[in-house]
């Protein structure tokens, strides 16, 4: 079944513009409108940017910047998780392993 495509009005640094979308990703994509105008608000205040474009160029640098150190800081986790998740099966293996249960037990005295 395919959603139907609507089309809603975002407001970026006071203009409105009109975007079509699926039915389904309109809260989403005004949320997404509502961040953007955000960050180019604040380049906008910072005074580092006078003009829309380059406003909307350096916004666009710092978001993409932050998805991918946000990016890398989730691929490290995982990494890790993935690491632990492999000694705890290590460990359960061993646990369950009849000569390595063996091996414990005299290993230990």
């Amino acid at each position: 079944m395919t959603e139907q495509t609507v089309t809603t009005t975002i407001e970026i640094l006071g203009k409105l513009y009109p975007v079509k979308c699926v039915e389904g990703e309109v809260k989403s994509l005004q949320l997404a409108a509502e961040y953007l105008n955000e960050k180019m608000s604040e380049v906008r205040d910072s005074g580092k940017a006078i003009n829309l474009e380059r406003i909307a160029i350096i916004t666009a640098l710092n978001v993409a910047h932050q998805f991918l150190m946000m990016h890398e800081q989730k691929n490290a986790l995982m990494d890790k998780i993935n690491n632990k998740i492999t000694q705890l099966q290590d460990k359960i293996d061993t646990a369950f392993d009849p000569t390595q249960q063996t091996e414990f037990i005299y290993s230990s005295e």
